[in-house]
């Protein structure tokens, strides 16, 4: 989760006089570097957000057949080293091909148009 993740997740809390916080002041907050006061207001907030946070992950925990739909990452492809060279060729010759060249390629080569 990236500091403008955490600020932006600031605001779905609903807590009454509290937006969004900027990627600045979370890291500034981390760093220990905003003034006392600010430190004190931020830090209950703060506790929300991580509290309902470690909730949801306890819960995904729990119940993964609710969650495994949003989270797949592709796997990464590998290309065996002829089509590497045919596809090294074809991009030397023209870098930027069209949608319909790309689909061409990927149809000779026997690969997903995504892959090329």
């Amino acid at each position: 989760v990236t500091q403008a993740d955490v600020g932006s997740a600031l605001a779905n809390l609903k807590i009454p006089g509290v937006g969004s916080l900027s990627q600045s002041t979370i890291c500034r907050f981390e760093s220990l570097t905003l003034s006392h006061n600010n430190m004190i207001a931020l830090k209950p907030i703060l506790q929300a957000w991580l509290e309902e946070a470690e909730g949801a992950q306890r819960e995904k925990m729990n119940k993964p057949e609710l969650f495994n739909g949003g989270e797949k990452k592709r796997k990464r492809t590998s290309i065996a080293a002829p089509e590497k060279r045919s596809l090294e060729a074809y991009f030397a010759v023209q870098p930027r091909p069209s949608s319909e060249k790309i689909a061409a390629i990927a149809e000779k080569l026997d690969l997903k148009k995504n892959v090329v």
